[in-house]
């Protein structure tokens, strides 16, 4: 049976991917800090969480979850943070209004997480991950290893963010030769279940609707033909559209390299 290593795999992006594998018959496993596995939104999600192993792991531990790469045929890296402050994911979960100059989301020197940072979390666990799973032989085709980098930045997010990731891709390119990297850029994410559960009244439908509205005046209005804005304002994606993206890609031997936002709008 084919195998998925997912790191992050109960997370807003990784939980999709997981789901997306076990329907395309998959054997599935997770790692993260919990080990837990997600809270379904529906009662259908039961089935495919129920078949998923859902492991704990410190990703900055390689002997916590070397043994689970041994067997891995394909690996996700689906860790990574949008600002340098753990709170903000907690945000992006309520129905709290998101202001970015509010003190709440800024960052605190004397609380900051060492770990929790764009150089850690966006780069370095990807990395090392995919060095410990370069070392592994394999007989037969080569491992594959995705990683979720972004298109773009996001207005008022530190550059220190695409910057990570872009250095991440680099880092993971260099490895080419022993694994089969697939480098997947999306861009602002929502989730279809979560978007039509709560009505669209979730921060993070929200924003899509706003990001949407700009999307659709550039087409409407400029006709897409100011490049500038168009490097600006750039089409949301569902976690579902990427999921279907990342198996796609995984399953296709031919394709390694970077995977751009049109491109998984596409798939």
């Amino acid at each position: 049976m084919k195998s998925l290593l997912v790191f992050g795999g109960n997370g807003f992006l990784g939980k999709r991917i997981c789901q997306t594998a076990i329907e395309h018959g998959f054997k599935v496993t997770s790692l993260t800090r919990s080990g837990k596995p997600p809270r379904p939104m529906i009662s259908s999600e039961k089935d495919w969480i129920s078949e998923v192993n859902w492991r704990q792991c410190d990703v900055f531990d390689v002997n916590g979850y070397n043994e689970y790469l041994q067997d891995a045929t394909n690996v996700v890296h689906s860790i990574g943070i949008l600002l340098e402050d753990s709170s903000y994911k907690q945000k992006l979960k309520s129905n709290e209004p998101f202001k970015m100059s509010s003190p709440q989301w800024g960052n605190n020197p004397l609380k900051k997480d060492s770990k929790f940072t764009y150089e850690m979390m966006n780069k370095q666990s990807a990395l090392k991950i995919a060095e410990e799973l370069a070392k592994i032989p394999v007989a037969a085709e080569k491992r594959t290893f995705t990683y979720i980098s972004a298109d773009r930045g996001f207005p008022l997010v530190y550059s220190g963010y695409i910057t990570s990731k872009r250095e991440a891709e680099m880092g993971l390119m260099r490895l080419e030769e022993k694994l089969r990297p697939i480098i997947m850029r999306p861009g602002f994410m929502f989730d279809e279940v979560v978007a039509a559960s709560k009505g669209g009244k979730d921060l993070r439908t929200a924003f899509k609707t706003v990001f949407d509205t700009f999307n659709f005046a550039n087409r409407l209005i400029l006709r897409n033909k100011l490049g500038f804005v168009n490097e600006l304002i750039r089409p949301t994606v569902s976690t579902q559209q990427v999921s279907r993206a990342v198996i796609a890609k995984i399953e296709d031997p031919t394709f390694s390299g970077v995977c751009p936002l049109d491109e998984i709008l596409d798939v």
